[in-house]
């Protein structure tokens, strides 16, 4: 039983009036003979009536989970008749068969009742990792969890757009309950984050990571636990290509020799490592990990001469998770290189060892889904590779931002919308809404306006409050044009975004809000661009009537060559039973697109049916998805989006 099940002895004093079956149902009346005389026993007498609070005697008892508060009111002393008992009768009450409610008696009633159960601090998966240190805990057995990670400097450094990327995913699998699978892959294009001067143009720079790993807890108890992890990777490394810039081109510098040829290599390295772990109370854990990883030490020596790269190190690392409360964790860690290789080369290509420092937060939305945010100077995302700094800029600190999600773990209870609310969840047009849809909900959009932007895109919710997106489309029509508007939303340019919203709170008696957030990341990629930016924005709606709801959307479009951001306001007025009212304005603070900037849309929504929507609207905003709600426009567009949701 979950911390918070509901124990049936919460109802107990109840279950006799409320849910009593026809046959024990009560009836206050008189018994035969004088009542309420001094020394006369009184009792209630059952029949077969409906109790005051009871629902229709023909219906069948409701399910435990439909119980009543515990602070339902008792019945009132005119609500009550009393009858008389003779002297020396025996009344017995009611067994707990005869009143209470029987027990699940499927999957699908006990899948039904754990949906509405609050998750308890068991419930909760410990941390994997800290930042880039491995930690003693494993996935459930038969469970798995798929996270996906990016790392990037603040600023784009020469490689411009959003910076020097490296994305991340990994699969783990919890093979047995003291054994987990992990496989993963890392991809990075960018050149290098600081000018090469030695070089006469600045050299792209490629490293992708296909591997596997395996963790063991090797012993323990309630207080520690030594584990044992083993990598085995294909480490590709291109120096003078990626992005760009492709790798059979010729003529293109590399940092490992003068041969003004692009290198090309592939790797096998790998990793071992000993986590230990020490439970200091109940919310503290701190870890110690002695590591290994199998670098080559050169590169290109059949490509133009062998040049200097990490080589095998030998490492120390130090680590802490603070658990604030059921949902948020607090980390750090530490990772210090001892040799005999380096993890870090700088502008002029001197290598060096430089200690990876990781500080950041993981919160929770539920146990099914993760969002984690730290600062780090670590740019590897493998367990061979998580020794490495930024390459070219050591020192230089990077945002990290990672989503994990535990498909077999505990999901919040259901939001049980209205209809009224669930069309709301449908989102806007440029001002998004804060709820999501529901657990299994499948949303697939087509948008196109009079200017000729066209996108798709489609939505899962794998949580009741936490929802996948991906989408894909152009921009064309964006007037007046610049430099910016050219890099991100170039005239007929292919983008791809791909995110996810999180729901955070849901109303209560203080404050009547829904609140999300979301977040997505993509590029155009058209081959004279391939660069991108990271979207952020919170939403807030605030149902002020069944048929008026407000939402406020701050957002912000982070990229290598500055950040735009604004602020969205919007009203969604219900209209009858099929129509919904929607203005929308975007209040742009720090425009990057010259004088494209504030914008506003009006739409008719039509609910043609519960799963088929249709918006029709007027805009001046370049379009309504992501970086289009930042950009203004000289022209009005016109545009329809139809949506399906099922």
């Amino acid at each position: 039983m979950s911390p918070g099940f509901p124990s049936p002895l919460r109802w107990a004093p109840w279950l006799l009036l409320a849910w009593a079956p026809p046959s024990l149902a009560l009836e206050w009346q008189p018994a035969a003979g004088p009542t309420g005389q001094p020394g006369t026993p009184l009792a209630p007498q059952w029949s077969e009536a409906e109790s005051p609070f009871s629902p229709d005697p023909s219906a069948p008892a409701p399910p435990l989970w439909e119980l009543p508060p515990t602070n339902a009111a008792p019945p009132g002393p005119s609500s009550l008749q009393w009858a008389a008992v003779a002297p020396g009768q025996e009344i017995l009450p009611p067994t707990a068969a005869e009143v209470l409610p029987p027990a699940p008696a499927s999957l699908a009633e006990v899948q039904a009742l754990l949906t509405t159960q609050m998750p308890g601090w068991d419930d909760y998966l410990p941390l994997l990792r800290l930042g880039q240190l491995p930690t003693t805990a494993l996935v459930h057995e038969a469970l798995g969890q798929l996270s996906f990670q990016q790392v990037s400097p603040g600023n784009g450094g020469a490689a411009g757009g959003s910076g020097n990327q490296n994305y991340g995913f990994r699969a783990d699998y919890g093979l047995t309950p003291a054994l987990m699978a992990s496989a993963y892959y890392t991809y990075a294009d960018d050149p290098l984050f600081t000018p090469i001067p030695s070089r006469p143009s600045q050299p792209a720079n490629l490293w992708t990571v296909y591997g596997g790993s395996l963790r063991a807890r090797l012993a323990g108890s309630d207080k520690w636990q030594l584990a044992a992890e083993g990598a085995l990777e294909l480490f590709t490394v291109g120096s003078g290509c990626g992005g760009t810039v492709s790798c059979d081109d010729a003529g293109t510098p590399n940092i490992f020799n003068d041969s003004g040829q692009s290198v090309f290599t592939r790797n096998w390295v790998g990793a071992l490592s000993l986590p230990l772990s020490w439970q200091a109370n109940r919310n503290l854990q701190l870890s110690f990990v002695p590591a290994v990883s199998f670098l080559p030490d050169s590169q290109g020596a059949d490509q133009g001469g062998g040049g200097e790269f990490y080589g095998t190190n030998i490492s120390l690392g130090v680590g802490a998770s603070y658990r604030v409360g059921n949902q948020v964790q607090l980390f750090g860690s530490a990772m210090l290189p001892l040799g005999p290789g380096n993890n870090a080369f700088d502008g002029d290509l001197v290598y060096s060892r430089v200690p990876v420092l990781s500080v950041g937060a993981n919160i929770a939305v539920n146990p099914r889904i993760g969002l984690e945010a730290s600062i780090t100077n670590g740019f590897g995302l493998s367990p061979a590779t998580a020794i490495l700094a930024l390459p070219s800029a050591p020192s230089e600190p990077m945002l990290s931002a990672r989503f994990s999600w535990n498909p077999g773990a505990l999901d919040s209870p259901s939001p049980r919308y209205t209809p009224r609310q669930a069309s709301l969840a449908l989102g806007g047009l440029s001002v998004n809404t804060a709820l999501t849809p529901a657990d299994g909900t499948t949303q697939v959009w087509l948008n196109g306006d009079s200017r000729g932007n066209l996108f798709a895109g489609a939505g899962y919710s794998v949580s009741n409050d936490f929802q996948f997106q991906l989408a894909a489309g152009v921009f064309n029509g964006i007037e007046p044009r610049n430099s910016f508007v050219n890099t991100y939303a170039g005239n007929g340019d292919l983008n791809l975004r791909f995110g996810g919203k999180a729901m955070v709170f849901r109303p209560s008696k203080k404050l009547p809000l829904w609140a999300a957030g979301r977040i997505s990341v993509g590029r155009n990629e058209d081959e004279s661009s391939k660069q991108g930016y990271l979207f952020f924005e919170t939403m807030n709606t605030w149902e002020a009537s069944p048929t008026l709801a407000f939402h406020l959307n701050p957002k912000l479009a982070l990229n290598g060559d500055g950040t735009s951001w604004g602020v969205g306001l919007a009203a969604n007025l219900q209209l009858g039973r099929r129509f919904q009212l929607i203005p929308e304005i975007n209040l742009v603070a720090t425009d990057l697109g010259g004088e494209n900037g504030s914008n506003g849309s009006l739409a008719l929504r039509w609910l043609a049916s519960a799963s088929t929507t249709l918006d029709v609207y007027v805009s001046n905003a370049a379009g309504i998805y992501d970086l289009g709600q930042l950009l203004g426009n000289d022209q009005v567009r016109v545009g329809a989006r139809l949506a399906f949701s099922f």
